[in-house]
């Protein structure tokens, strides 16, 4: 399975930012100041935001397409017969 570049970061991005949007509209619900419902959506988006660049970090690390091998050529393989 494979992922295009950022799509885990894309996506935790954008929960991100609706989770934060959540949290505003639950703190306002529950009596919460506006700058202290902000100041919690701000730390929300924060956090969220960093576990879906760690996911996709954790994804792609180390991982690197498999390069083309070229195929020995009929003189290479007579040489390494040789020197056997």
């Amino acid at each position: 399975m494979t992922f295009r570049p950022f799509t885990v970061a894309r996506y935790g991005v954008y929960a991100a930012l609706a989770i934060a949007a959540m949290s505003v509209w639950l703190g306002l619900q529950a009596g919460a100041t506006l700058d202290y419902a902000l100041l919690r959506a701000v730390f929300v988006f924060v956090i969220f935001t960093a576990i879906g660049f760690a996911g996709e970090a954790v994804l792609t690390i180390g991982w690197q397409p498999p390069l083309p091998r070229p195929e020995p050529s009929a003189n290479e393989q007579t040489r390494e017969e040789e020197q056997l």
